[in-house]
């Protein structure tokens, strides 16, 4: 499943919270903050082989990935992800309480662009 939601101006000091499910037998689900298709500002990726990998792309260059063991996460089983962006940062909190903080390498103070996809149920969106 792809979700994709356009104008959001998700702005510095605001809250996005996505609730979902993974798909039985996900390999994957992505939760991306973008200013375009060349330039993501977090590319939030929970692998099923128990690791979180997390990155950001710059006009078309993927730059180094951020990576953690820490994987709350099971198929079928409902999750919320809450990402708190800054000016300087993302800090994503996870369903079990750890939090996680990925650099704003952009340095924007606006993104315009969420895409939620592959293997998950997205069964809700808010942003505060």
């Amino acid at each position: 499943m792809t979700v994709e939601f356009k104008n959001m101006s998700f702005k510095s000091g605001m809250e996005l919270k996505v609730t979902g499910s993974p798909n039985k037998n996900a390999s994957r689900f992505v939760i991306e903050v973008r200013e375009s298709d060349e330039n993501i500002a977090l590319h939030f990726t929970p692998t099923f082989c128990g690791v979180i990998i997390m990155n950001s792309m710059k006009d078309g260059v993927w730059g180094e990935e951020v990576r953690s063991s820490h994987f709350p996460y099971q198929c079928l089983q409902e999750f919320v992800v809450t990402i708190t962006f800054t000016d300087t940062a993302f800090y994503i909190n996870l369903h079990d309480g750890h939090m996680l903080e990925f650099p704003n390498r952009l340095q924007k103070m606006r993104y315009d662009f969420i895409k939620i996809f592959d293997d998950v149920k997205v069964n809700g969106m808010d942003m505060k």
